[in-house]
């Protein structure tokens, strides 16, 4: 019997060990990474959807940025606004939908208010965007070299 349960505890050890490693691979949020004057992060939506950041030429006065993200729902008619800490942000807005739910992409191309947001990260704060999305400064100032993170 002793044998028995202690094969069992191995078993499930051993599982739950083999479960908690392919989590953590699927998808590796809030490590920067750079390759050809583009930062690229990754976080996610409270809802724990995908959300993919992209700053071009930071710190230039050509610098811009690019924000996609997935979510529920259905793709909003006309133009919506970046909220980025608060505050509504020029962008242009695309919307992609796919099987009831939504892929919506932000484009920020006023370098100023880009280059305040690496300020911002690099200052060691957390940008907020649309009220609940948080992008952590985590390496931002050593971010690993490399084209995107881990999907």
């Amino acid at each position: 019997m002793k044998k028995n349960v202690t094969a069992i505890l191995l078993v499930l050890s051993a599982s739950t060990s083999a479960t908690a490693a392919i989590t953590l691979q699927e998808r590796e949020y809030n490590t920067w990474y750079a390759k050809n004057a583009i930062l690229y992060g990754m976080t996610q939506t409270s809802a724990g959807k995908p959300v993919m950041v992209s700053f071009s030429q930071p710190g230039f006065s050509s610098a811009n940025l690019v924000v996609s993200m997935a979510a529920a729902g259905e793709c909003a008619d006309g133009s919506q606004l970046l909220n980025v800490n608060g505050k509504d942000v020029p962008a242009a807005y695309t919307c992609q939908q796919i099987n009831g739910n939504k892929i919506e992409h932000f484009s920020v191309v006023d370098a100023d208010k880009v280059n305040g947001m690496i300020a911002h990260l690099k200052s060691d704060f957390t940008l907020l965007l649309q009220g609940d999305i948080k992008v952590w400064a985590a390496n931002v100032k050593t971010p690993r070299y490399g084209v995107a993170p881990r999907f």
